[in-house]
């Protein structure tokens, strides 16, 4: 044998050692990634990164850093130690190997501290620290983080192996980081809005101690937790859409769509096509087959916004998916199966357009399972105050005014008022009101309320209400009420519609006002 052969031969076994250390090394590194891929909670994630790196290296201690690029700042720190008495890699020697690695846009492997940052930086507590290993975190070039490992012993220096470890191991980290950083905010950001969404439209969000309210969140309570049929019947404005959400939020079908149509609010062919969708080539522009809203709704919830406008054709259409669970798009000879909730609404009764051949009674008594009256604000004028109150606060995350509340006098008007559009008008005034305050204004006055409900704006004797009685403002308010509205009719020859236009209000709440103080044109 030639002395080259036996050469080999001799560093044969060195070069198979060698291999069979890395081949250890990275079935080490391939059990650590699993364990640190089993999850994608950013928190654990880092806990397992910073665990698993100082087994992988034999180091003392070790810590994990995340940089916020928006605010400069680091977003999260997290240290590790060997249950050392004293620890070394504390916030400041964090920061100053973080700051070389971020600065260098390069990782740093050095056993002499002192000759890296100099004797000024390196106090005498990290002269015990026999090795460090820092490691960027990065991605396409940016630097996410670092890792910091050190050792206390001459023995566990760091070398060559560690960084190629580290190397391989942190890549692989940073994507995974980013991942489940994504994941992680895309997960709180749904579940903000799917909380958002549900506490909006919770049973407990809706305003009402009058007995008559109270009436309808019993009838709640019974109704939320099943999928049966309702009919919600009210006056415009009085919130049976907001019901008929509650009702789907907080029942079994909460995590299904809620979908509104207003059934007078389309003509016959169009509300047709967007119940049932179309087929491709059902008419000239139907281009592709479209999915109704019936199709929209399967596994949630259908609100019938006006129920008692659908057209005639419409209804009987309507009434066999309620019996067959199908519907047959325009234009197609096949039926598709759906599961839906129907919940209904309709601003005047129902029944009374039965009896005057309106609408089906067939139909009337499907959707006619459990009923729910919505009173109207005039019939609880005890609930006026909270909700006018309730919605000021509401409101003023709009706008950047700091108002307390009203002043008494503008709670006594608001209760004395009949509110025709109900807590949709309350709404507007209380809106109108904010806007047309002054920025200094803390309690809302009277004198900021429209034609129609206040007494102040256009009577100088009737501006200061201090001191006055409920029972004065009323009187005082009624006798205002039918001046200003003689004045407006007589001005406008007897016209309503111009009347209320002046005045501000609906043409319903001229003909109610000279129905109230017995007003008839001459």
């Amino acid at each position: 044998m030639t002395r080259s052969n036996k050469n080999k031969s001799k560093k044969l076994p060195g070069q198979t050692h060698i291999r069979q250390l890395a081949i250890e090394d990275y079935e080490k590194l391939f059990s650590v990634l699993q364990t640190i891929f089993s999850t994608m909670d950013v928190d654990e994630i880092l806990g397992h990164i910073i665990d698993e790196a100082i087994k992988l290296c034999k180091a003392h201690e070790g810590s994990i850093l995340l940089f916020d690029h928006q605010s400069n700042q680091l977003a999260k720190t997290l240290i590790r130690n060997e249950k050392i008495n004293e620890k070394k890699l504390d916030h400041y020697l964090n920061t100053l190997l973080s700051g070389w690695v971020s600065h260098n846009s390069n990782s740093l492997i050095t056993d002499d501290l002192v000759k890296t940052f100099g004797e000024k930086r390196i106090k005498s507590k990290y002269y015990k620290v026999a090795s460090v290993l820092s490691m960027p975190l990065a991605l396409h070039g940016e630097i996410l983080g670092v890792i910091n490992l050190i050792t206390l012993t001459e023995q566990h220096k760091f070398g060559k192996r560690e960084k190629q470890l580290m190397e391989v191991f942190a890549s692989l980290c940073a994507q995974f980081i980013v991942n489940a950083r994504l994941h992680e905010s895309l997960f709180v950001e749904t579940q903000r809005l799917r909380r958002e969404v549900q506490d909006k439209y919770a049973f407990h969000g809706i305003i009402g101690q009058s007995p008559k309210m109270q009436d309808v969140f019993a009838l709640l309570d019974r109704v939320i937790p099943t999928e049966v049929r309702v009919l919600i019947e009210g006056e415009s404005g009085t919130g049976k859409e907001l019901i008929a959400r509650v009702i789907h939020y907080g029942g079994p079908r909460k995590d299904g769509h809620f979908v509104a149509v207003d059934c007078g609010a389309l003509p016959v062919n169009l509300l047709e096509s967007e119940l049932f969708g179309y087929a491709k080539g059902a008419f000239t522009d139907a281009a592709q087959d479209k999915k109704g809203l019936f199709e929209e709704a399967d596994g949630g919830t259908l609100f019938l916004d006006e129920i008692s406008n659908m057209p005639s054709e419409i209804q009987a259409k309507f009434l066999r998916v309620i019996q067959e669970g199908e519907i047959r798009p325009l234009g197609s000879t096949k039926t598709k199966k759906v599961d839906v909730r129907i919940v209904a609404a309709a601003s005047e009764n129902l029944r009374g357009q039965v009896k005057k051949k309106k609408f089906r009674e067939d139909l009337f008594f499907r959707l006619n399972v459990v009923n729910i009256t919505i009173p109207p604000l005039r019939e609880r004028r005890e609930d006026i105050a909270i909700l006018a109150n309730s919605l000021l606060k509401k409101l003023l995350e709009r706008y950047s005014k700091k108002i307390m509340g009203f002043k008494s006098e503008t709670i006594s008007i608001f209760e004395d008022y009949s509110w025709p559009g109900n807590v949709r008008e309350l709404e507007n005034i209380v809106e109108r009101m904010i806007i047309m305050a002054e920025q200094n204004v803390k309690l809302l006055p009277p004198e900021l309320l429209p034609a129609e409900i206040c007494l102040s704006e256009l009577e100088p004797d009737l501006v200061s209400l201090k001191g006055q009685t409920s029972q004065d403002l009323k009187i005082m308010r009624a006798a205002y009420e039918k001046e200003m509205l003689l004045k407006a009719l007589k001005k406008h020859n007897w016209n309503q519609s111009s009347a209320a236009s002046e005045l501000v209000v609906h043409e319903k709440t001229i003909r109610n006002k000279m129905k109230k103080y017995h007003i008839k044109k001459p």
